[in-house]
């Protein structure tokens, strides 16, 4: 079984023709097929029409198609020319950057680069994975470090700041980060996290200063609360590339 997915900004709604196209397209192949518009918290089969018109997605949207199966590979290939109509692929030069232009936009307080985005290959426990999540956010924005690792593993003592399966979302308030600032981990081997909920292979750090102003903490009310979303989950947990991860938790702060 394989698993890839295409995440695009819209350009324009999708039309009567496009649903049509690619409810035609995803009928020819084995896979199963999700059209998930990420802005909406809406996913659909890709092949009902009806149901694709449904999510009346507009320009600007975040969506995801996300394939599963023995023939995802090619599919894959075949639906990459089908959402250049839609909008640019992320992670293609001309979009590379759009998600983090849109935070940079709408809360420039808030740090979430590409370069805070890891991948763990060999097998980690929770104090490993916790470290790496530190060495992930920007070196400028933590004064000190030693800190910053005692307050997040204090919380964690507390309870295991798992969220739902697969998923955890360390988080912590300390004046030794200078401004908001997020870190994702992504594992192939799950890591356990002493909850009854199971391991985890998705970890998202929120490393926030204290004295921070009510309203600036809205955005990260609004990421926890995605995150609680069956569909944003889906689409988190599946996301293949760092584009659509980044992608996905920028949109979710943005609400």
């Amino acid at each position: 079984m394989f698993t890839r997915e295409l995440a695009f900004y819209c350009r324009a709604g999708l039309t009567l023709a496009q649903a049509k196209q690619l409810g035609r397209l995803a009928g020819l192949f084995k896979s199963h097929i999700q059209f998930i518009n990420v802005s909406r918290r809406q996913a659909v089969e890709a092949t009902s029409q009806l149901s694709l018109l449904s999510l009346a997605t507009r320009p600007g949207d975040l969506c995801l198609l996300l394939i599963e199966g023995l023939d995802a590979e090619f599919a894959h290939l075949a639906f990459t020319c089908w959402c250049v109509e839609l909008g640019q692929p992320l992670g293609r030069p001309a979009s590379a950057r759009q998600a983090e232009q849109r935070l940079m936009q709408a809360l420039p307080d808030y740090c979430f680069s590409l370069p805070q985005l890891g991948h763990a290959r060999a097998p980690l426990d929770k104090t490993r994975a916790l470290g790496l999540l530190v060495d992930l956010l920007p070196a400028e924005l933590v004064s000190d470090r030693p800190a910053l690792e005692q307050a997040i593993a204090a919380r964690e003592r507390l309870a295991a700041t798992i969220i739902r399966p697969g998923l955890a979302m360390p988080h912590v308030i300390s004046p030794a980060i200078r401004q908001p600032a997020i870190s994702q981990l992504c594992c192939d081997e799950p890591v356990e996290w002493g909850s009854a909920l199971g391991p985890v292979q998705t970890l998202i750090l929120l490393a926030v200063p204290a004295g921070l102003a009510p309203e600036q903490f809205r955005p990260l009310t609004r990421l926890a609360r995605a995150l609680m979303d069956d569909v944003i989950a889906t689409a988190l947990l599946h996301a293949g590339t760092p584009h659509a991860r980044q992608a996905i938790v920028i949109e979710s702060l943005l609400g």
